[in-house]
């Protein structure tokens, strides 16, 4: 029933990154403690997450792993490529649904477990998530996550959401509840109610903003009410004292404050570049840079600061910025942008 995200969505967290070892020891200690589901990469971001991929399906940590990505060929094969099963997220505008679905036929036909987010699933009233969901599904999805994406839901919502997706679909189901209101837990366990079969957690709830629903919470009020989870309570604080420690060595504990639900400032900021490619969905214009950066944001970056550069060049500061991020384990800031992106254009003056 419990899907840890904590080693992708938890690189969304606002100011945070991952070296490949300390992502691939969270891993080790993950499965140690009984998780046998988790989501760890997002392998088209950057060749450190397939590399990461390939060697958490090598070395068993988990029965099940999965690698995300947009619904395109390339995605899917770069994924597959790594051994992990495929897990797929839909566009924030759905204008070409033909695409979507030959997608998902395609990474069906691929013979791994294929799970698809239907994202932000409070924007579509029931009628246009029915026809979704069953589409979807009919296309060959085994499972079906149903992200609460801007952390909007309220359980009594997550709840009929569950419900009427579960009467019409055969495939399988999944929440993934945000916490920018404090209720992704109460949504969390309104969607298990319902028939949900996984939930998505991570270690401190962290992820995307301020996060999404606590791995601990949802495993001990889950064993309360006489469900076993399989994981493992005491060995699963190991996960908890190994996180801390790094986010008191990257962030401070100021990182408690800014995940606040609500209040903290962490609710308006974006490190997802699939986010901030979307800003007619996420509103939000702050910005954590680290490996799941996108053209889109730093492009938005260079124009704070008045610098306008071709796009073969930013393509090449993109890369740059993920590859600092990986070997150092830290965000990005905008000062080491901006000096990076002026030596890009002293180094191509010279050049010509």
């Amino acid at each position: 029933m419990i899907t840890d995200d904590t080693l992708r969505e938890g690189l969304q967290t606002p100011g945070f990154s991952f070296t490949i070892d300390e992502k691939l020891k969270m891993a080790e200690i993950l499965g140690n403690s009984g998780i046998t589901r988790a989501l760890v990469s997002y392998p088209s971001a950057h060749i450190s997450e397939e590399e990461i991929t390939r060697k958490i399906v090598e070395r068993n940590y988990f029965k099940e792993v999965f690698g995300l990505g947009r619904t395109l060929e390339l995605d899917i094969d770069k994924i597959y490529s790594t051994g992990a099963n495929i897990s797929l997220h839909l566009p924030f505008t759905l204008e070409d649904m033909d695409s979507v679905l030959k997608a998902v036929r395609y990474a069906s036909s691929k013979g791994r477990i294929v799970e698809v987010g239907l994202v932000d699933v409070t924007r579509f009233t029931d009628k246009e998530l029915i026809s979704l969901a069953t589409k979807v599904s009919e296309a060959g999805a085994d499972v079906i996550q149903l992200p609460d994406t801007k952390g909007l839901a309220t359980p009594f919502r997550m709840r009929n959401i569950v419900e009427l997706v579960k009467k019409n679909v055969s495939s399988m189901l999944e929440v993934h509840c945000h916490n920018d209101n404090g209720s992704s837990v109460a949504n969390a366990l309104a969607g298990i109610e319902a028939g949900a079969d996984y939930v998505d957690c991570s270690i401190f709830g962290i992820g995307e903003r301020n996060g999404i629903t606590d791995l601990a919470s949802i495993v001990s009020i889950l064993e309360l009410e006489g469900q076993k989870t399989g994981v493992n309570i005491k060995s699963l604080l190991k996960c908890y004292d190994f996180l801390h420690d790094l986010i008191l060595e990257k962030i401070g504990p100021s990182l408690f404050d800014a995940n606040f639900p609500v209040f903290g400032e962490n609710t308006s900021v974006h490190t997802a570049g699939t986010h901030a490619a979307s800003s007619r969905v996420f509103t939000g214009s702050k910005y954590s840079i680290n490996v799941y950066t996108g053209k889109h944001m730093i492009k938005n970056i260079l124009r704070t600061l008045n610098i306008d550069i071709p796009d073969d060049m930013l393509t090449k500061l993109v890369g740059m910025i993920k590859d600092i991020s990986v070997s150092t384990g830290k965000s990005v800031n905008v000062e080491q942008i901006s000096k990076m992106c002026r030596e890009l254009i002293e180094d191509e003056k010279s050049i010509s």
